[in-house]
């Protein structure tokens, strides 16, 4: 059962993982393809640009492009509340690993507190059955 736990933690981290790095080569793609002044239709624009060759490859279309579409909804929103914002684009990508990192702890604690109950449920079971064999 342990193993079970530790497997679906990496499988879940790896998971995470990915998405992350792609979120951030995503960001970092906008970044540079624009510098520190989005236009003012930005989701227009972005469709212009070709994806990048290195994402063609491994990663479906259509998932780069709900992708996408969520990153410059997000960026356009917060662009409009927080005008300064396209000078600060270049956090973006901290702030995201950032977020990879408290979400990568939390899946850690929740890992070894499932590690810690499944050892304590066996724990009681085994004695129970040497005071029984008794």
């Amino acid at each position: 059962m342990k193993t079970i736990i530790w497997s679906l933690f990496i499988l879940i981290l790896a998971v995470w993982t990915g998405m992350t790095l792609l979120t951030v080569h995503l960001v970092d793609w906008i970044a540079q393809s624009f510098g520190a002044t989005l236009p003012n239709d930005l989701g227009a624009v972005l469709n212009t640009i070709p994806v990048p060759p290195l994402l063609e490859l491994w990663i479906d279309a259509a998932w780069i492009q709900s992708i996408h579409a969520g990153l410059v909804a997000f960026i356009e929103a917060l662009t409009q509340t927080v005008p300064y914002f396209a000078s600060a684009i270049d956090w973006l990508s901290p702030l995201i690993w950032a977020i990879w990192a408290l979400g990568a702890i939390a899946l850690l604690i929740l890992t070894i507190v499932g590690h810690w109950l499944v050892g304590s449920l066996l724990t009681p079971s085994r004695t129970n059955q040497r005071s029984e064999a008794s």
